[in-house]
């Protein structure tokens, strides 16, 4: 199959599967007589490996430091660096739970304010700040 037809089977832009090409990260297509790159389903197995690896959060640097030099999984590799990922999943989760909490006292804090008729002007703004504890 021609570039155009692995982007479209893979949802990669041909643009970035040149440049994966360019990278190390794909191998090239071979080319034929007319000089078209030709690529095979694996290519298009591949790309979907590339994108699965960048879904769970692996650069593009990384993702060749998961196989050994024979080209096969490196299997403890792999496991070490899930669990780095999942560990930096788990603080994103909480970092992002904290800043929910402190979204939802403010919410609750200058509710309560206006709904007393009470202006919020820099100086209440500071001590409502102060109350939420960040």
């Amino acid at each position: 199959m021609k570039i155009g037809e692995l982007a479209k089977q893979s949802g990669t832009a041909a643009s970035t599967i040149r440049y994966y090409e360019s990278i190390g990260l794909l191998p090239a297509g071979v080319r034929n007589s007319n000089g078209y790159r030709q690529y095979t389903t694996s290519s298009v197995e591949q790309l979907k490996m590339i994108k699965f690896a960048q879904s769970l959060g692996f650069s593009l640097e990384e993702i060749p430091t998961l196989r050994k030099p024979n080209k096969e999984l490196d299997h403890t590799a792999i496991i070490e660096r899930l669990t780095q990922k999942q560990h930096e999943s788990n603080a994103l989760i909480e970092q992002l739970q904290l800043k929910s909490e402190r979204i939802g006292s403010l919410i609750t804090l200058l509710t309560a304010s206006w709904s007393n008729g009470e202006c919020i002007g820099d100086e209440k703004i500071n001590e409502l700040l102060n109350e939420l504890d960040y």
